[in-house]
């Protein structure tokens, strides 16, 4: 199956069913999933929407800027000393040395949510981002992975503004890529993902259980390519980069190196770094193969945890996946 033979149908997030408005006047269950279907997603994806509407509006700068300063703050405040904020400064202070004390460590949590509000106002600005704003390097492992001839697995985890992986990618790799999405929990964010993604002329597959299947059917296709974030969260952690922990049977990062190395592939890895309000440095790095059998398995992962552990030790207060670590 080629990219254009995806329909963009196949690319949308499942829609909750709508329950009664009348449900909303319950108790239990029936009631609360009423009143969040009806008033609390519609108050926060209302909002998400006059952002995402504001921020295309805005010069990038001015947009990350906001983002960082409003919505960041606003959402450190917001959640207060939440389970997983406290969940936060323990790793981070586990994985960083130097967040010895309080102090550092709530400044480093503040850094991190004003990290993830300009990533938000970035994927308004994405095509800005990507176009006057993102100093691409590697260019020369990327045209060695394209003339392999091998199907190829590209893979980046959730740094900086993540989506610029698929962006540059389609473009850079003559837009004959399928990705990979984890839709959120309200259906309003997923409506601007989908939105951006189809202007930007972007296919990502959401997570459902034909995902692999299709994934796989893609990555068999001469000339094809798939594009997986291999740090998403995966029975209620986040499994990758490794820290310590050994090889998981069951997430993106085991699921990328299985896929290619069942197609004969390789993976070409891509680091992306916020290097300013809005500006982003992104670089491909040298394919890597991963040969049959669990030994193969074994060495492709352990070279690119030796990418990616130091990359996101580095750009800690960026990694969006901190919020979801259980080590």
């Amino acid at each position: 199956m080629r990219r254009d033979d995806i329909p963009w149908e196949w690319t949308f997030a499942p829609e909750p069913t709508a329950p009664p408005i009348t449900e909303a006047l319950k108790s239990g269950p029936t009631g609360r999933a009423a009143r969040r279907y009806h008033l609390t997603d519609r108050v926060f994806g209302g909002g998400k929407v006059a952002l995402n509407a504001l921020f295309g509006v805005l010069p990038p700068p001015a947009a990350a800027s906001l983002g960082g300063r409003v919505a960041g703050t606003f959402s450190r405040r917001y959640y207060g000393e939440a389970p997983f904020v406290q969940r936060m400064k323990a790793h981070a202070a586990v994985l960083d040395p130097t967040l010895g004390d309080d102090e550092a460590r709530e400044a480093f949590v503040r850094r991190w949510f004003a990290s993830t509000g300009r990533t938000m106002s970035d994927f308004a600005n994405l095509e800005a981002i990507a176009t006057r704003h993102t100093q691409v390097t590697g260019r020369e492992a990327m045209e060695a992975a394209r003339h392999d001839g091998r199907p190829l697995v590209v893979v980046t985890v959730h740094t900086g503004t993540w989506e610029l992986v698929s962006y540059f990618s389609s473009r850079h790799l003559f837009n004959r890529g399928s990705g990979a999405w984890a839709p959120q929990s309200n259906r309003f964010e997923n409506r601007i993902v989908a939105r951006t993604r189809r202007r930007l002329d972007i296919k990502a597959l959401p997570a459902t259980p034909q995902l692999a299947p299709r994934l796989y059917r893609v990555l068999k296709e001469p000339g094809q390519f798939i594009v997986l974030v291999v740090d998403e969260p995966s029975e209620g952690t986040v499994k990758f980069p490794l820290f310590g922990r050994s090889v998981p049977e069951r997430c993106n990062f085991a699921f990328a190196l299985r896929v290619a190395q069942r197609a004969g592939g390789i993976v070409l890895p891509v680091v992306i770094a916020r290097t300013g309000p809005s500006t982003h440095a992104f670089a491909y790095r040298p394919a890597i193969e991963v040969r049959p059998g669990e030994e193969g398995l074994g060495q492709a992962a352990g070279a690119l945890n030796g990418i990616y552990e130091p990359h996101v030790r580095a750009h800690l207060d960026q990694w969006y996946m901190l919020h979801k670590l259980r080590l």
